[in-house]
């Protein structure tokens, strides 16, 4: 280890992370804020119920636990090799949920393992997502397309980039949920949605503007290329299949916004270019 025993425990019990020290299956030191984090008085107590830390990590979306692994391969030689810092969701002894980001060193054929608590960074970012996000599609909300539109105008009369906007409405869609039911119909939305943001750049701006609409903001683009891309889209949707969905078709609205725009007159424009699209169904129509 370090040196001896007990200079390696006055080390790391200095440190205010929780820290182990492992061969990557049993644990052979702890410091105080391990203990601390799990409530116990001693490493034995831990050992009791778990040979190994790695025994805690809980599998649950995207953070790192044993089943990731194949049978022969250390945790600790993964996290230590990974290109990312790995996070792990862990409960303690009163069933508090926490989550760090694990730090490994070899020493001395040993592994040092130090967590760093994220809890409130990652409910932090789970926050800002709720707030930003539409529940069901999980793309931007109006809210968020609002913040971001503001920013891209900017850049508009900052730098004269050119800036278009695709208004997006499902032909029909109240039919699809009068026939097939709402639970279908969110399907179709979410389906939709995902079709989309596959062909979409990863600049473009692309949100839920309320009910069966949708809004795409595209940076660096003039309005031949939105209805380019407009068209490509609208004959994606006709022609998808999805088994258990209904076919579907949706009208296009496609305007460039202009320096001289004043508040609401991008939005007036691209509302009436679907509007006469929608006269026709499965239509786009540019203004």
């Amino acid at each position: 280890m370090l040196t001896s025993k007990t200079t390696t425990q006055s080390i790391i019990d200095v440190i205010p992370n929780p820290i182990v020290i492992t061969n990557g299956e049993d644990i052979s030191m702890c410091n105080k804020n391990f203990l601390d984090f799990f409530a116990i008085d001693s490493l034995d107590d831990f050992l009791e119920k778990n040979r190994c830390i790695c025994h805690k990590f809980e599998k649950k979306d995207k953070h790192f636990s044993l089943d990731i692994l194949n049978n022969r391969d250390l945790w600790t030689e993964y996290v230590l090799m990974s290109e990312e810092k790995e996070k792990v969701y862990i409960l303690n002894n009163k069933q508090k949920a926490n989550i760090f980001h694990l730090e490994v060193e070899k020493i001395n054929g040993n592994y040092l393992v130090v967590m760093t608590d994220i809890t409130a960074d990652e409910e932090n970012k789970f926050l800002e997502k709720l707030a930003n996000t539409d529940h069901l599609t999980q793309i931007y909300n109006r809210q968020m397309f609002d913040k971001l539109y503001l920013k891209e105008l900017e850049n508009l009369k900052r730098y004269g980039d050119t800036l278009s906007l695709i208004m997006i409405d499902i032909d029909r869609f109240k039919k699809v949920n009068d026939t097939y039911g709402h639970n279908v119909g969110d399907n179709v939305l979410i389906s939709l949605t995902k079709l989309i943001s596959k062909n979409l750049r990863t600049n473009d701006i692309f949100a839920r503007w309320g009910g069966e609409e949708f809004i795409i903001l595209l940076p660096r683009t003039d309005k031949a290329t939105a209805i380019a891309k407009g068209e490509k889209l609208r004959k994606l949707i006709e022609n998808y299949k999805e088994d258990g969905l209904p076919k579907i078709t949706a009208s296009f609205g496609v305007t460039e916004i202009l320096n001289s725009d004043k508040e609401q007159c991008t939005f007036i424009r691209a509302d009436k270019a679907l509007y006469k699209a929608k006269t026709r169904r499965n239509a786009l129509a540019q203004l």
